[in-house]
């Protein structure tokens, strides 16, 4: 299953999303209005209540579509060059996901996975550096145990 969270809201168009992805069979989730905050780190999704994240807010239902999800793509806008607050919100809420332990995979220490890999996607509005969100979405994916999706405009 492909999910996007489209942070852009009414901005752009389900269409146009759609139409710029590889496998149109997708689910779109507008995050624009929704209550999501900022992780606070508080490592309680690997502490205190594993897998479960300890703010209580929209990002709870997104969660549980990334526990069966196979892709996620995220639509952000971009400030001084790279993902704006919103779309860097998004990502940083994922940490439930992990587990706490670490291990080492493709010649690197990264954390265990908890579900299984997730590719991760960039669909991106504003002047950034392709090159740098590429990347981003490289080591995003690999740190998840998946692969690059791309990052495109």
């Amino acid at each position: 299953m492909n999910l996007v969270l489209n942070t852009l809201g009414a901005s752009i168009d389900k269409e146009t999303i759609i139409a710029l992805l590889p496998d149109k069979e997708v689910e779109i989730i507008d995050t624009a209005d929704m209550n999501i905050a900022h992780c606070m780190g508080c490592n309680q999704c690997w502490l205190k209540t594993p897998g479960i994240c300890a703010i209580k807010d929209d990002y709870e239902n997104i969660l549980k579509k990334l526990v069966k999800a196979d892709n996620i793509w995220l639509v952000s806008d971009t400030r001084f060059g790279f993902l704006d607050y919103k779309g860097k919100r998004m990502m940083d809420r994922i940490m439930p996901m992990l587990n706490m332990t670490i291990g080492f995979r493709d010649g690197w220490m990264r954390h265990e996975l908890r579900y299984h890999a997730l590719n991760i996607g960039l669909l991106y509005q504003g002047a950034a550096d392709q090159a740098l969100l590429e990347d981003w979405c490289k080591r995003t994916a690999a740190n998840i145990g998946g692969h690059s999706l791309g990052a495109k405009l």
